[in-house]
C-alpha cells in the first residue's frame, strides 16, 4: 500500500504531463501511487499516459468537469494514507 496518493487533474495537457511526472519519477521518496483523473481531453494526453507512463493510474471521465469532480474522483479511487493534489504544470524538486 502506498503511504501517499499523488492525485493529478488533466485536461489537454500532453504538453504539460511529462515535466511533472518526470519530476516525480526523481524523488528519493518512493511510497507514491501517481492517479491522473483525465477531464475528457481531446489530445494525446491519454495516449502519452498509456505509452510512456504505465506507473500511473488513469481515471477518465467523458467530458470536463472542472476541478473539484475529478479532484473527487481520484480521492476516491486512491490507496493512500495521505492524499496529495497536484496540478500537471508543476515541476517538483528531487526530494
Amino acid at each position: 500500500m502506498p503511504k501517499v496518493s499523488v492525485v493529478i487533474p488533466n485536461l489537454n495537457g500532453e504538453h504539460l504531463l511529462p515535466m511533472c511526472l518526470d519530476t516525480l519519477r526523481t524523488q528519493t521518496f518512493r511510497g507514491f501511487e501517481v492517479i491522473v483523473v483525465d477531464n475528457g481531453s481531446h489530445n494525446g494526453s491519454l495516449r502519452l499516459l498509456r505509452d510512456t507512463y504505465p506507473e500511473v493510474r488513469i481515471v477518465p471521465l467523458d467530458r470536463n468537469y472542472g476541478f473539484a469532480y475529478p479532484v473527487n474522483r481520484g480521492i476516491e479511487a486512491s490507496r493512500g494514507e495521505y492524499v496529495c493534489l497536484l496540478n500537471n504544470d508543476i515541476e517538483l524538486d528531487t526530494r
